[in-house]
């Protein structure tokens, strides 16, 4: 297949995510001429750090942080007793927490197996923080540090990312509805977001423009009137860690 720069894009829109094997084995050999360059299709592609594959699982990408995250722990562990506190949970914070979090929108909605591998990282990082053994049970370490389990730091995040959305300050490929056509309830000026309609089930219901919305939805209203951002993920932050607790 050859293609010209002009009509590349073009082509490219018209594709659509289909999870079925046939389908994906046709994509995996697909091949591309660009001009003189011949392009061969890959099952997966890095991009800002993210490894992309073709089903969108993130299973690699996943993989990839569990992988590079245990390293890290294993090398904090070999020195932690020279560390003060204070420095330990920088080293943590650094090398493992912080690449949870990277980007960790993009994985809402995954089955929880997938998930579960980022809980056991976390919750190997918390115990190292805490010298607690693999007999303590995690929650009330969590509870301690005051950190949010994986499932409520994507949500965290994706909320922040629809605040944002709400407010204007966010890039136009993730706009959602302007406040113009932003629907007030009658008892409260809380802004309320319009889902869209997800042609995919499985699929769609993970996009932003789906999932952002129902989750904005959902907070309580003194939470959605908020305008200083700070405060605001000050205040999601409870209401998540009071979900995630039983609190």
């Amino acid at each position: 297949m050859s293609l010209l720069p002009s009509n590349a894009l073009q082509y490219i829109s018209t594709w659509h995510i289909n999870k079925s094997p046939k389908c994906q084995q046709h994509f995996n050999h697909v091949k591309l001429m660009v001009g003189s360059s011949h392009i061969s299709s890959s099952p997966k592609a890095r991009n800002l750090g993210v490894v992309f594959d073709s089903g969108l699982t993130f299973h690699d990408h996943i993989s990839k942080i569990v992988s590079v995250g245990f390293y890290h722990l294993r090398c904090i562990a070999s020195i932690k007793k020279y560390l003060p506190h204070e420095s330990l949970a920088a080293l943590v914070h650094a090398f493992v927490t912080s690449r949870i979090d990277f980007c960790n929108s993009i994985l809402y909605g995954l089955p929880s197996f997938e998930t579960t591998r980022l809980q056991k990282l976390q919750n190997q990082a918390a115990r190292l923080l805490t010298n607690s053994t693999r007999r303590d049970h995690i929650t009330p370490i969590l509870k301690e540090l005051h950190w949010l389990p994986v499932h409520q730091r994507i949500r965290y995040k994706m909320l922040t990312l629809a605040y944002r959305a709400v407010h204007n300050t966010i890039p136009a490929y993730l706009a959602l509805p302007s406040r113009s056509n932003i629907r007030h309830t009658r008892s409260s000026t809380a802004p309320t977001l319009d889902r869209r309609n997800a042609k995919k089930r499985s699929a769609g219901d993970r996009t932003f423009s789906v999932a952002a919305p129902c989750l904005w939805n959902a907070l309580p209203v003194a939470v959605r009137v908020i305008h200083d951002l700070h405060k605001f993920q000050q205040s999601i932050k409870s209401v998540l860690f009071r979900e995630a607790f039983g609190l």
